[in-house]
């Protein structure tokens, strides 16, 4: 199960559009993507709008990106680079 850290880029946090580009992002994989916050927070499942809403990740927070399944390797190049790309707002 490969892994990858991430820093969340996007400028105003992780608000309703940003989780729910991350959201449509994880949900166009066969694998299971899951995000959990480099300071010890808990494991968020990328493909839940109401996970991702509530996980109070902010600009600039680092986030360990995982992804388990039969296309695991594309998916985490794909989450990866949303997140570090600033997902709505470079």
């Amino acid at each position: 199960m490969p892994s990858a850290d991430a820093v969340f880029g996007d400028r105003y946090g992780l608000h309703p559009r940003a989780a729910n580009r991350i959201r449509e992002t994880a949900t166009g994989f066969g694998s299971r993507i899951t995000l959990r916050p480099v300071d010890g927070g808990s494991e968020i499942d990328a493909g839940s709008m109401l996970g991702l809403v509530s996980a109070g990740i902010r600009t600039g927070d680092r986030v360990t990106v995982t992804a388990d399944g039969p296309d695991a390797d594309a998916a985490l190049a794909a989450m990866t680079a949303l997140l570090d790309g600033g997902v709505c707002h470079p």
